[in-house]
């Protein structure tokens, strides 16, 4: 019991070190030099998001660059969703809107925004934004000047996740914990199937290379269709630069803890290419992070060293979080609940791999679609509302 009690603290420092090199090695959008010169085209795809897209249409129009244009898809929403960005947008000629009707067979919903809105643009540059991101006015200067200082054809950022609700903040923050504790970024050399990485809140490809890898209408069938397109990318010798966005996106996706439980149900086991990695995931969390908390609740004789064992494994856990949260401006409120959020992600990965083993549907967006990758969306709830959880069409 003492050794398994030494081995968890011991996975646990390894993924703080990893977490501590990632920190200085990852870096920040806000770090390079604005540039301009290519045309942008900014594409937003958007399904129920009258709430958001209006205030992410202001932000988006209100950029320092000149060569740019704006388009957001309004993917047969059942609200105002229409209404609310053509308000956000006033009068500005730069803006445009389409109007989407029911899914063709075979395709997810944001896949085939996304492929609606490329064929809408004819810019250098890409940039596919979700309805609930809002940018710093230099934005686009800045992922120019990403683009052309990294040499990359495609640069993706993670935002800032901003939200009211503690326990969606800490919910919120393990996408920044993942990125620092789960992957080897200080690894050298281009191979390797993280360097494909991709966030879809905020991706800005270069439009040759987005064509040559087929763009979204290659991964059509995927529910994660971020993930599918970084691995498409990857494979394909282009090169992802993985960017930290806070400081210059902004994004608060999820107004309560149902509409994250909903969403990353839907897409976990396809993010990690195998319902078999989710549940196994699963466990490693469960074990790794809320081991350590039930050991000291369990108490002495039980638990070799108590309470300083538990006590040790659960601060070195706490490492790669705060020094998450940190970047991303959270305080030590969100960095405590950790255990209790990595719990609830073990949860949701239990949940999408029965899901996807099951062959059950998932709901997203008002839309009903079978679990897992490739399957054809079941039903197209046209007016069905909001559906399950914020963030983009899908």
């Amino acid at each position: 019991m003492f050794g398994l009690v030494i081995g968890v603290i011991a996975v646990l420092g390894l993924l703080a070190v990893q977490a501590a090199a990632n920190s200085r090695i990852l870096r920040r959008l806000a770090s390079f030099d604005p540039a301009g010169g290519p045309t942008v085209a900014v594409l937003i795809p958007a399904r129920n998001e009258a709430a958001r897209v209006g205030a992410a249409v202001s932000a988006w129009l209100a950029q320092s660059y000149d060569r740019f244009s704006l388009v957001v898809y309004d993917d047969d929403s059942g609200d105002d969703t229409s209404a609310a960005a053509l308000r956000g947008a006033g009068a500005d000629p730069r803006f445009r809107l389409l109007e989407g009707g029911a899914l063709p067979p075979g395709w997810r919903g944001k896949p085939y925004a996304c492929h609606r809105l490329r064929q809408a643009a004819g810019a250098e540059i890409l940039v596919f934004a979700d309805a609930d991101v809002v940018p710093a006015p230099d934005a686009l200067r800045l992922t120019v000047g990403a683009l052309a200082a990294t040499g990359a054809d495609v640069v993706s950022a993670l935002p800032r996740h901003e939200s009211p609700s503690l326990a969606i903040r800490a919910l919120l923050g393990l996408q920044g914990w993942a990125i620092l504790a789960l992957v080897p970024w200080w690894l050298s050399g281009e191979r390797g199937p993280w360097r494909g990485a991709l966030n879809g809140q905020f991706v800005a490809i270069r439009a040759g290379a987005y064509d040559a890898a087929g763009g979204y209408e290659a991964v059509r069938g995927s529910l994660a269709e971020d993930a599918a397109l970084g691995r498409r990318l990857a494979a394909l010798g282009l090169r992802v630069a993985y960017l930290d966005g806070a400081g210059v996106l902004t994004c608060r996706p999820y107004s309560t803890p149902v509409e994250a439980w909903h969403a990353n149900v839907r897409n976990l086991a396809a993010v990690l290419g195998s319902p078999r990695w989710a549940l196994a995931g699963a466990a490693a969390l469960a074990a790794l992070h809320a081991g350590p908390v039930v050991a000291l609740v369990a108490g002495a004789g039980i638990v070799p060293g108590w309470p300083w064992t538990p006590l040790a494994a659960i601060a070195v856990g706490l490492v790669p979080r705060r020094l998450a949260d940190r970047r991303a401006g959270h305080g030590w409120a969100s960095t405590l609940l950790h255990p209790l959020a990595v719990t609830a992600l073990a949860a949701m990965m239990v949940e999408s791999w029965r899901r996807a083993e099951a062959g059950a549907d998932v709901e997203w967006r008002g839309r009903r679609y079978r679990a897992g990758d490739g399957g054809a969306g079941l039903t197209d709830g046209r007016r069905s509302g909001r559906g399950s959880a914020g963030g983009a069409a899908a």
